[in-house]
């Protein structure tokens, strides 16, 4: 992979060692009962990724020019940037320290421009098969695709099996191609192809595979088909079921390439990112739009930018209205809405919607969308995944029977970020699983050591011993932005991706952020956690006890010489310094 774009990057200074010589024969520490001590720890933007990536790792990489280095250490734990780049939910940014200083890194950006990169290099070699059992692989979206991909990358063999006549599942029937270009899917299942990923499609796991082949063939079955039901919305009254589509189906009838006819006014009932893309989708279709959710804004699912981009290319919101009931009158239809308000909060923290007593909203429309959730289709596997116990917790080997969980059809969170974590989560059971058949043995506490921030993700590095960076202390410690010294930082602008507005057609809107500019959000990075050798703690040690030390590669603290001020601890920008009480000291 060419480096040439980057080379008016600075390059990284080395160190200058200090020496602490001034108190060889002074120890000033015997007397402290707290001492500083550098903890690798946890990124935010990391403990908030549902994948596990370690992004301040691959920008750290960027910074300093290693281009290579970066997409390695990303597609450890990601197999598809140049997509989750498009269409992730990007919670990292939700979680970025920088967020409270002058807006968050745009983390995403970064991410699409490396996995362009990526895509744009010669296909992968083929990886060598190490071991002789087969996983079946239930499902060609991201949990199954990534599933397939680590547990390839660990020296298995993953057959896919997708019971449409495209792999890609969700991301290629749910998603409209101005969001995900069709070419940047099929150059990604092209990559995984070539690493010897067998893909079968046109395959009904249940019926045509057969729960008894699946289980005596494989070693193990890893589920992770999509929810591709549309849920039906209970209504009063009895209209053309030709008028009242939902949500899937028609972005899936769209993504096949038809264009169905919608009629020029359109309702989406929903608030979630599919009811985004059937709005923008009929927008394309010539329609005017009209989206009715029963919450406000605030409490919309949806992506944020995916809400904006709405806006923008003309679709109405309509919020704080239920629906209620239709009527038809003639050509058209009349959808009448209970006003609602927000009243006290449900199970998930989120305030119910209760009608308001006041006026209801009618609205007309030829076409009614509705997108308020889908469901899984398993009626097939379902006996036989409750008998087996399937394992949703992939860690738990005492609970699995062979069956293996992951995404949509497991409860997961219904992101693509999300699918690929489970994924990933779920490769490392089965390979566990496996593994313990084999006669190995895990000590417990690896699991602490593998999960990032405490939400499910895991490290794929780890597991595979394979983490450039080794860390002094892998546990899950976050860094919190009051853990950061912001005066070391200058504000700079933030690099927001370029968009343009298509609407006579699916070409994609986004065209991300250029390499340069990726760059710059890079060095925008607080590298939360992490020690990047700038030598404030050394320039600021009174007692000189701390240098660089050449064998170990880092910065060390002499502990016979500090007294344990904490000066060290308040002048490190990034965190990477905590002070600890010593043991048996009140």
């Amino acid at each position: 992979m060419s480096e040439s774009n980057f080379d008016a990057i600075p390059k990284h200074t080395p160190p200058i060692s200090i020496s602490s010589a001034s108190t060889e024969q002074n120890h000033t520490g015997s007397w402290k009962y707290i001492q500083p001590a550098y903890h690798d720890r946890v990124a935010p933007c990391s403990a908030g990724c549902p994948t596990g990536v370690d992004i301040e790792g691959y920008m750290a990489y960027l910074r300093e020019n290693r281009i290579d280095a970066a997409t390695e250490l990303l597609l450890q734990e990601n197999p598809m940037p140049a997509i989750t780049g498009r269409v992730c939910n990007h919670p990292c940014e939700d979680k970025c320290n920088r967020s409270e200083f002058d807006g968050a890194v745009a983390i995403h950006g970064v991410e699409r421009m490396l996995g362009d990169l990526i895509l744009d290099s010669p296909l992968p070699e083929a990886v060598p098969v190490l071991h002789e059992e087969r996983i079946a692989v239930i499902g060609s979206g991201p949990a199954g695709l990534a599933c397939a991909y680590h547990l390839t990358r660990l020296g298995y063999t993953a057959e896919v099996f997708e019971q449409g006549p495209e792999a890609g599942g969700m991301l290629r029937v749910g998603i409209p191609e101005y969001r995900l270009p069709r070419t940047v899917l099929d150059r990604q299942i092209e990559r995984y192809e070539a690493m010897g990923i067998p893909i079968h499609t046109g395959i009904r796991a249940g019926t045509d595979l057969g729960w008894t082949r699946l289980t005596t063939e494989y070693a193990a079955v890893f589920i992770g088909s999509g929810a591709h039901v549309s849920k039906a919305l209970q209504l009063e009254g009895t209209i053309s079921t030709s008028c009242l589509l939902g949500g899937l189906d028609f972005l899936r009838t769209v993504n096949r390439g038809e264009r169905p006819s919608i009629g020029r006014r359109v309702i989406v009932i929903g608030g979630g990112n599919t009811a985004m893309d059937c709005a923008r989708t009929a927008v394309r279709l010539g329609a005017k739009v009209t989206v009715v959710y029963r919450r406000t804004r605030d409490e919309m699912p949806a992506i944020a930018e995916e809400v904006h981009d709405a806006e923008r290319e003309g679709v109405g919101f309509v919020f704080l209205a239920a629906p209620e009931r239709l009527v038809s009158g003639g050509d058209s239809l009349k959808l009448v809405c209970s006003r609602m308000k927000l009243g006290g909060t449900d199970e998930q923290g989120r305030r119910k919607p209760v009608e308001s007593g006041e006026p209801p909203h009618e609205l007309l429309a030829d076409t009614i969308i509705t997108a308020i959730g889908e469901d899984t289709d398993l009626h097939t596997l379902l006996s036989e995944i409750n008998d087996a116990r399937a394992a949703i917790n992939t860690w738990d080997v005492s609970r699995v029977a062979k069956i293996f969980l992951g995404g949509d059809v497991a409860g997961d969170e219904r992101t693509v970020a999300s699918a690929l974590g489970a994924g990933k989560r779920a490769a490392i059971g089965i390979d566990r699983f496996l593994r313990t058949r084999r006669g190995e043995r895990f000590p417990d506490e690896l699991i602490q050591a593998l999960n990032i921030g405490g939400i499910g993700a895991m490290s794929m590095a780890r597991w595979m011993d394979t983490d450039p960076v080794k860390r002094i202390d892998p546990l899950n410690d976050i860094v919190t932005a009051d853990n950061i010294n912001t005066s070391y930082f200058k504000h700079e602008e933030r690099h927001d991706d370029h968009h343009s507005v298509e609407l006579q057609s699916f070409k994609e809107t986004n065209a991300g952020i250029t390499p340069l500019e990726a760059v710059r959000e890079a060095a925008r990075c607080f590298e939360c956690g992490a020690c990047n050798d700038c030598e404030l703690c050394s320039i600021y040690c009174g007692e000189a006890a701390i240098h660089y030390d050449t064998n170990a590669g880092r910065f060390v603290i002499d502990l016979d010489h500090c007294k344990g001020c904490g000066i060290c601890t308040a002048e490190c920008p990034r965190g990477a310094i905590i002070m600890e009480r010593l043991s048996g000291q009140i």
